[in-house]
């Protein structure tokens, strides 16, 4: 005759050890998850992806030595008295990570702190010739611009007519300008409240020239973010406005940076004097004795005179990058 199954009551301690065991267990798959699949927890980003119709054959015609010198700075748009509140030398809340930079084939000796810094020149929608400045980034399309977010979108439209032409210097460049294929910015830049800054941030994909592809003449500023704020950053562009005039790169070299809670979120200022086109001009750091490329120019304040102040490079700007050197 069979038996009866037999039923043993567990005791509360053993109960107890199972359900201790059981949460270590979900904590150790969550940890693996964040290890294996990084992508899964990344912060949630939107990218806005503007495709340029327009052809680059006619973009380099239209942009003539007195167009390009007649060009207004794009920072006349843009108001210089946001709001910033306590000071912040926080790191910002992503991992810290780096790529270095891919120097020119020519091996350039300006290279990157000269080499890879341009102006950048576009038409807003209203049909003003405007100019800033901007940084050739590696990539593995070997053609990406760094720039601000308002040199690109501003009040509702983005721009066009957009070209980079790096070692810009009294209206000309040596290898010439490389015009924009496709525009990218932040969605909380396309759709941020008035005078919140803090991801005014931006990318042109530019096309290839006669000279060949744009990194591979140039070279690629390596890159950083979400670093630590409170370090000294060497600043580059070609301010425009008084008492400048835009023909000539500038720069506030090892200058000290201090954070601000701005907006929705963090930026982070420097001592400069730089002005008005200047804006997308890189920030470089160091970190082991090479340059990173880790913040721009992009707005003064009436608060803070004397500085100039960048979003913080975080997560959305990697996600930018990361969707423009797939383009």
């Amino acid at each position: 005759m069979p038996q009866k199954p037999r039923f043993t009551l567990t005791s509360l301690p053993v109960k107890i050890f199972l359900c201790v065991l059981a949460g270590s267990y979900m904590v150790y798959l969550v940890g693996l998850s964040h290890f294996l699949y990084p992508a899964l927890w990344a912060p949630s980003t939107t990218i806005i992806d503007h495709p340029v119709n327009t052809s680059p054959s006619a973009v380099e015609h239209y942009w003539t030595t007195a167009s390009m010198q007649g060009a207004i700075s794009a920072d006349q748009q843009i108001s210089t008295n946001p709001t910033l509140t306590q000071e912040s030398n926080v790191q910002s809340a992503g991992k810290a990570a780096q790529q270095q930079g891919q120097p020119p084939q020519n091996g350039d000796s300006s290279y990157p702190l000269s080499s890879t810094v341009g102006k950048v020149f576009m038409t807003n929608a209203s049909g003003q010739n405007m100019v800033c400045s901007g940084t050739a980034v590696v990539s593995a399309n070997q053609s990406v611009v760094d720039t601000a977010g308002h040199c690109l979108y501003w009040n509702g439209g983005w721009v066009h007519n957009v070209i980079f032409c790096p070692l810009y210097n009294n209206g000309t460049s040596p290898y010439g300008c490389w015009v924009a294929r496709d525009l990218e910015a932040p969605a909380d830049w396309i759709d941020a409240a008035p005078n919140d800054y803090h991801h005014d941030m931006g990318m042109a994909i530019v096309s290839e020239n006669g000279e060949g592809l744009l990194t591979n003449v140039v070279g690629g500023a390596g890159w950083a973010y979400n670093q630590t704020i409170s370090q000294p950053y060497s600043a580059y562009g070609y301010p425009a406005a008084p008492p400048f005039d835009g023909q000539t790169k500038q720069s506030c070299e090892n200058a000290m940076g201090k954070g601000s809670s701005h907006g929705s979120g963090t930026v982070v200022s420097i001592p400069c004097n730089m002005t008005g086109g200047s804006s997308g001009g890189p920030w470089f750091i160091q970190i082991n004795g090479k340059w990173y490329l880790d913040g721009h120019n992009d707005f003064i304040s009436y608060a803070q005179p004397g500085r100039m102040f960048s979003p913080v490079y975080d997560d959305t700007w990697y996600a930018m990058y990361e969707k423009a050197q797939s383009e």
